[in-house]
């Protein structure tokens, strides 16, 4: 698959960088994504966020560096990009459970975090049943949020937005208002044209012409391709996506659109992703 070594490309430019700043965007280009969609890819692929990655690369060398014995903590947290000694103490605690001047004695255990590997194995994750459909515009209704990808904070904030608004009763409001197609709970992750940062808008609400009511906000869903696909409840949205992601969307001609990607929950516990689409030229 050329995503593959289209991936192993970026992290190559990663490891090379891993003393200097690393530019997202640069890393992103080498898959011909932007920086939103490269961060998420990786975060489905790596089970840790782009910066996460980063940080426990540089630690695992940092580590390495002490054990050798002939550098200054001072100098090797400088090396990494740590501007104080007291930041590089604390993050190099985090993951190797010592101080840094702990690990330049002869004999302790440190963490190795090695670098993102690639093997093709060929095997059968089952079917995946999908449609591509062209949808019209249509406008929601609901409320939102900014959040990023770094740190994997998105993974946190969207799934206690969806808890918070349940338990407040704002998703009957939202269901109240619902009056066009498409009819179920919506949850949109907005596309973010600056490709230089990892930040979008989280929408929750539903699809209505109504009014709009103080305090909520709105957002129209321009015209587009989708591929859509259907899941038998909410707790297999995020393994579809990753399937989608990194099986389909690779395998068969399409990249995606500069447009949001939309969450459809149903009233029958059912959902669907529609991701955004577009023929590779």
């Amino acid at each position: 698959m050329i995503w593959i070594d289209d991936m192993k490309a970026a992290i190559r430019y990663i490891e090379s960088h891993l003393e200097e700043a690393v530019d997202y965007e640069k890393a992103a280009d080498l898959m011909g994504y932007s920086v939103y969609h490269f961060q998420r890819l990786f975060m489905l692929i790596a089970g840790v966020s782009l910066a996460e990655y980063i940080r426990n690369r540089r630690l695992t060398k940092a580590a390495v560096d002490l054990q050798e014995g002939e550098q200054k903590v001072i100098d090797v947290a400088l090396k990494y990009g740590y501007k104080s000694p007291t930041s590089f103490n604390r993050a190099f605690q985090a993951v190797h459970g010592m101080a840094p001047s702990e690990a330049k004695k002869t004999g302790v255990t440190i963490k190795a975090f090695p670098p993102l590997s690639f093997d093709l194995t060929i095997k059968s994750s089952g079917m995946l049943d999908y449609r591509i459909e062209e949808k019209a515009a249509f406008r929601m209704v609901g409320t939102s949020i900014q959040t990023t990808t770094e740190n994997g904070e998105s993974y946190q904030r969207i799934p206690a937005l969806w808890g918070d608004l349940q338990k407040n009763g704002k998703i009957m409001e939202f269901l109240a208002l619902m009056n066009q197609q498409p009819y179920g709970l919506l949850g949109i992750s907005d596309y973010n044209p600056d490709l230089s940062t990892s930040t979008f808008d989280y929408y929750i609400g539903t699809s209505s012409d109504s009014p709009l009511i103080e305090g909520m906000t709105e957002l129209v869903i321009p015209s587009g391709t989708w591929a859509i696909f259907t899941c038998q409840s909410p707790q297999e949205v995020g393994p579809l996506q990753q399937r989608v992601i990194t099986e389909w969307l690779p395998s068969f001609g399409y990249e995606f659109a500069k447009l949001p990607d939309v969450e459809l929950y149903n009233a029958d516990n059912s959902a669907e992703i529609w991701l955004p689409i577009r023929r590779i030229n």
